[in-house]
């Protein structure tokens, strides 16, 4: 009722101009009210016992009946018509005496009145006479169309109207009945058709009549509507003050889902996208988180920021990228610990943290093998694009999964290459560690006094340091994770340096003396900021580069390394950290912390050499007028033909892998962690991790249940003989059987020179020119390969 009053005075207004009709018409905007009447085409069939279909009339009579008074009292329950008073503005009426409901019996066999009303109209049209309504009446049933009893039920409502309409005291004095001619009819149907179906794009009344209408329509605008704060507050629910595009999208996927499950209709589709464009201005108005991934693959814990003035986005403030995570990391010598924190960029990752930590002033002033590295002037800072911290796509780099030497290869790597790009100087991320007060209390020149120079101040590489006190409960967990005196601690026991039994030809080593380590409290991590700051010309670079015809990458050396080309700065470490009278087996490494119990032992490795008997025997003469303890090279070579001889040289090997936590053990084979308990040093020898394949992580025992934290292959542990030979060692690193880089020094062979203790270090993080690779710190199988037979003993006389 209340649409027709809205509807009522469009159409007057339509029909305003229209010739021939009263103002009533007009004013009512209809001929008549319309009579509502229902047909069930679709009875029940009733069965008698015997199986046999009956339809008696009685019985649809009784249906009839009883489906009005259902109709009745529903459509007056809800006001919207009577059977006792028709009033003008009535949508519509029921009749008061004549039958508004009709059920058609059901036939045995199924008719279709289309097919009926076909049929006979063809019939008709073949007749040469004129067909008139009083012949249609004469014919026969079968000529008649189908549904009779239809036609019947409806001429009955149409006599009714037309003949007791005038005389129907029920009806409203004022209401207009007209019967129009054939012209006004098509008038007033052709003023309604061109204003509602020919102009109804302009048509007010039309798109009224579609809103009202079209149920479907309206039902899906107000489940929208209703559907959409329901979805808002579903994205909202739990968000940090800033967050990942990944965690948008998680969180807009489950809004989408709420109001999928509230929403239907054609409306859907815009409202979710009037829900994304919602959640991307949200997540937009200063909540995106920084993308930057770090080397380990964890994402930067700051809002989205810049890390240098070079940057675009002016309005970002500058910081440097900060992860969630710290972790705890040993020197090149491996006599000193530290906590790190999460870097993220490969400079800091493999070189910065070990040669400009202030607290690896052990490392300083030993012995190191030069890499080669690149030597040239970089280009300047103003001359590249700002480069930028490795995003969150970059994860999602497939890997190659074979090697190919083919131009088309080679062009996918290059695009690849120049994709990856190291962060500015600001990216550098702050190391968290122990400072004692000694250091505490020292100089600024005693702090940045690092001995030797490295290859990084070559470069220009500063490194500024502050000593600000944090207490982060984001850190790694505090005195428990790094004590070394729970279940990971050494054995306390101390060699008898007065007992004669301890000798050189037992343990092919010499006595070695206590040493006082004046910085064992380091083992109590107080937690100090310091920020490895670089000179922006030395970072500022793409992976890869070319100045005055010399080419340069950075990265780890590989097999997928263009040819020709040399690293900035080296990923890897070789330090000799003393003699190796430094190692004795019987006690096994004493000097170095954290290392799990009885794991602190390296393994010995018999090797026989060809060497050259007459040179041996001059170098062994030579070198017993100098000490009278020669009992070792009292032996003559063995097997002599041609001049040459067999001689049996011991080398001391360890794999020392390195957790997260700081914990660190040594392998017995490649399955297995090295753990002694005896009173003298382990009997297995090397050949089990030498001639195997070793993994490069494998799970430490710090955890009893998983998953395990994955400890990480960082150092080898290598101790020559006492003789004139030397050891080549070339380690090669695999870190997934389906991924053709191999990771190398860049040096064919590494020689260690004979009588010393030498550590070589691993890098902490493994990208190449081609594609970033992340390490699982967590897991409960080995991951990586490191190829065996990695040594080689040859005599240098």
């Amino acid at each position: 009722l209340i649409f027709r009053q809205i509807w009522k005075n469009d159409t007057s207004e339509i029909l305003k101009n229209l010739a021939g009709a009263c103002e009533d018409f007009i004013y009512s905007s209809r001929l008549a009210i319309p009579r509502l009447l229902f047909c069930s085409a679709r009875a029940p069939k009733f069965m008698r016992p015997d199986g046999k279909f009956e339809a008696k009339q009685v019985t649809y009579n009784t249906m009839e009946m009883n489906a009005e008074a259902m109709i009745l009292d529903v459509f007056d329950n809800v006001r919207l018509a009577h059977t006792t008073y028709i009033k003008k503005d009535m949508a519509f009426s029921f009749p008061e005496k004549e039958r508004f409901v009709l059920i058609l019996p059901s036939s045995e066999e199924p008719c279709d009145p289309l097919w009926d009303i076909a049929r006979n109209m063809n019939s008709w049209l073949k007749m040469s006479r004129l067909i008139t309504l009083e012949y249609l009446k004469s014919q026969n049933d079968d000529l008649r169309p189908a549904y009779d009893g239809f036609r019947k039920f409806l001429l009955n409502h149409v006599d009714a109207v037309a003949n007791d309409f005038d005389n129907d005291d029920s009806i409203d004095s004022t209401f207009v009945f007209q019967v129009p001619n054939l012209e006004l009819f098509i008038q007033f149907a052709s003023k309604l058709y061109e204003n509602m179906i020919t102009n109804r794009a302009t048509c007010t009344l039309s798109k009224k009549l579609a809103e009202h209408l079209d149920v479907d329509t309206v039902l899906s605008r107000e489940l929208c509507d209703r559907a959409l704060p329901l979805a808002k507050d579903a994205y909202e629910k739990g968000l940090p003050e800033f967050y990942p595009k990944s965690e948008h999208l998680s969180k807009l996927a489950q809004a989408i889902l709420v109001l999928k499950q509230e929403a239907r209709g054609q409306f859907l589709e815009e409202t979710i996208e009037a829900l994304k464009a919602y959640c991307e201005e949200t997540w937009k108005a200063g909540r995106q988180q920084c993308e930057a991934i770090s080397v380990t693959g964890n994402i930067c814990m700051n809002p989205r920021h810049r890390t240098c003035e070079l940057e675009e986005s002016s309005s970002l403030p500058i910081m440097p990228h900060i992860g969630s995570l710290n972790y705890i990391s040993t020197c090149n010598c491996g006599h000193k610990q530290s906590a790190r924190a999460d870097p993220f960029d490969l400079l800091s990752a493999n070189y910065g943290f070990y040669e400009e930590n202030g607290l690896f002033r052990c490392c300083s002033h030993l012995e190191k093998f030069e890499f080669t590295i690149y030597d040239g002037e970089l280009p300047e800072a103003d001359c590249i694009e700002s480069p930028i911290c490795c995003s969150s796509e970059i994860l999602q780099v497939p890997l190659t999964s074979s090697c190919d030497s083919s131009s088309s290869n080679e062009a996918d790597d290059k695009n690849m290459e120049m994709d990856m790009l190291l962060p500015d100087r600001d990216n550098l991320p702050a190391f968290s560690f122990e400072k004692e007060e000694k250091f505490l209390s020292s100089s600024s020149e005693e702090r940045h006094s690092l001995g030797q120079e490295s290859v990084g101040r070559d470069r220009g590489m500063r490194l500024n340091s502050t000593t600000t006190t944090t207490t982060s409960t984001d850190s790694l967990e505090t005195e428990e994770a790094l004590s070394i005196e729970d279940n990971h601690e050494l054995a306390e026991e101390s060699p008898d340096e007065n007992d004669e039994n301890y000798t050189m030809e037992d343990e092919d080593d010499a006595e070695i003396e206590d040493e006082t380590d004046d910085d064992a409290s380091e083992s109590c991590l107080r937690h100090t900021q310091v920020k490895f700051d670089f000179d922006a010309a030395y970072v500022e670079r793409k992976l890869l580069g070319s100045t005055a015809g010399k080419n340069y990458y950075w990265g780890l050396p590989s097999n997928r390394c263009p040819p020709d080309t040399l690293p900035v700065f080296p990923s890897w470490a070789v330090t000799c950290i003393g003699s190796s009278s430094l190692y004795t087996h019987a006690h096994g490494i004493r000097d170095q912390p954290n290392f799990t119990r009885g794991s602190n032992y390296l393994l010995p490795w018999d090797v026989n050499v060809t060497v050259d008997v007459k040179k041996w025997q001059q170098w062994m003469n030579t070198t017993a007028s100098y000490s009278k303890r020669m009992s070792y090279f009292s032996k003559k070579p063995s097997a002599i033909r041609n001049g040459e001889g067999i001689v049996h040289v011991k080398v001391f090997v360890g794999f020392e892998y390195e957790c997260s936590r700081g914990h660190r053990f040594m392998m017995e084979s490649p399955d297995k962690i090295l753990k002694h308990n005896g009173p003298y040093g382990p009997t297995e020898d090397a050949e089990a991790i030498l001639y195997n394949d070793m993994p490069l992580m494998f799970p430490c025992s710090c955890r009893s249940t998983g998953p395990f934290y994955l400890g990480q292959l960082m150092r080898i542990h290598v101790v020559t003989p006492k003789a004139p030979v030397v050891v080549q060692i070339r380690p090669r690193i695999q870190i997934q059987s389906a991924q053709s880089i191999i990771f190398d020094t860049g040096v064919d062979d590494i020689q260690l020179e004979s009588s010393k203790y030498w550590i070589v270090r691993l890098p902490y993080a493994y990208y190449s020119v081609s594609a970033p690779i992340y390490l699982r710190r967590e897991g409960s199988h080995a991951v990586g390969k490191v190829f065996k037979e990695m040594m080689t003993v040859k005599s240098n006389l």
